[in-house]
C-alpha cells in the first residue's frame, strides 16, 4: 500500500512523530510519500490508498498552513481514508477540537478520517519541559504508534471524545493565526549576541524574517512555531509580547537523571492520566 503523509512541523516534533510512523509503515510493508505543507507542493491524491496528515495544535486548532494546504485541495474521484496524527504539550481535553475544522473540509474533498491520535511532545512555547519528561513523551509516542496502526489496519476507526463547546472554543482560539501575525512583528534580535549566522532567515518556515539593510526584519506572516527562538545558536531573540514563555535551546530527548518537571503541577492530572493509559496500553500490546 502507498499513503502520502502530509505535515507541517514548527521545531521538529511532528516531524519526529512522522519520521517513525514512516519507518513503522515501511516494516509492514507500506510505503509513506512525505510532502511538508510549507513547501506548496501538490500531487494527484487519487494514487494514494490512504492520506496521513501530522501536525503539531496550535491554540485547540490545526496550523494555518494545514487549513490553507487542504483547501486546494481538489475533489477527488474515490473516496480516500485518512489518518489524523497531531501532538501538543498537554493532553487538555479541548485539544481534541483542533480536528473539527480540518475534518469538515477534508469531507467536502471525498477525503473521510476514520482515524485520529494525539500524542505528547514537549512545548516549544510557554515553558520548557525536564529533559526526563520530554524522553518520557517520545517513548511513549514510539510505544503507542504500532498499536494505533494496527487499528487502523484492521479497519478499527478511532475518534476522540468531543465535549460540549468543542466548535465555539475552537473558533474562538482561531484567533492565534492573526494574532501570530501580529505578535511576530515584535521579535526582536539582540545585537550583542546575535554572530550573524542567518539561521533564523534560512529556517524560518513562513519566510518571515529577512535581512535588510544588514539587520534582521521581521514581516506579518509569523506562525509563532518558535524554530527561530528555540534554535538560535545563541539564544539572541526576543519572542514579541510573549517573551517571558519562550524556550531556548532545542530537546536533546536523552535520558536524564534530573526528573523534576519544570512546573510539576502545571495540568498534573491530565499528565498522570495520559501517561498511565498510555503505558497500560503498552504492556498489554493492545
Amino acid at each position: 500500500m502507498k499513503y502520502l503523509g502530509l505535515y507541517y512541523s514548527g521545531t521538529g516534533n511532528t516531524k519526529r512523530v512522522l519520521k517513525f510512523t514512516k519507518s513503522e509503515l515501511l516494516s509492514r510493508g507500506h510505503l509513506l510519500d512525505e510532502i511538508d505543507v510549507i513547501s506548496n507542493k501538490y500531487v494527484d491524491l487519487n494514487q494514494y490508498d490512504g492520506l496521513f496528515i501530522f501536525y503539531p495544535i496550535y491554540a485547540f486548532n490545526a496550523p494555518k498552513p494545514i487549513i490553507s494546504y487542504v483547501k486546494k485541495i481538489k475533489k477527488l474521484n474515490k473516496q480516500l481514508k485518512c489518518v489524523i496524527i497531531k501532538q501538543s504539550g498537554e493532553h487538555l481535553f479541548w485539544n481534541n477540537a483542533s480536528s473539527l475544522h480540518l475534518s469538515s473540509l477534508l469531507k467536502r474533498r471525498n477525503i473521510i478520517v476514520h482515524n485520529e491520535y494525539h500524542y505528547l511532545m514537549p512545548y516549544s512555547f510557554v515553558f520548557r519541559h525536564s529533559d526526563f519528561m520530554a524522553c518520557r513523551m517520545k517513548k511513549t509516542m514510539e510505544g503507542l504508534i504500532p498499536l494505533d496502526l494496527n487499528l487502523f489496519f484492521v479497519s478499527k476507526d478511532v475518534h476522540p471524545k468531543r465535549y460540549f463547546l468543542d466548535r465555539f472554543v475552537s473558533f474562538l482560539f482561531r484567533i492565534q493565526w492573526w494574532g501570530g501575525r501580529f505578535n511576530g512583528r515584535f521579535y526582536k534580535v539582540d545585537k550583542n549576541k546575535c554572530i550573524k549566522c542567518y539561521k533564523c532567515i534560512n529556517d524560518c518556515p513562513a519566510k518571515n524574517i529577512s535581512l535588510k539593510d544588514d539587520k534582521i526584519k521581521f514581516g506579518r506572516h509569523c506562525l509563532m512555531c518558535q524554530r527561530c527562538v528555540m534554535y538560535c545558536p545563541k539564544q539572541c531573540l526576543k519572542a514579541g509580547l510573549f517573551n517571558a514563555w519562550r524556550v531556548d535551546e532545542p530537546y536533546t530527548f536523552k535520558e536524564s537523571e534530573y526528573q523534576k518537571e519544570v512546573k510539576p503541577n502545571f495540568c498534573k492530572k491530565n499528565y498522570e492520566k495520559y501517561f498511565k493509559a498510555a503505558e497500560q496500553r503498552i504492556k498489554k500490546g493492545e
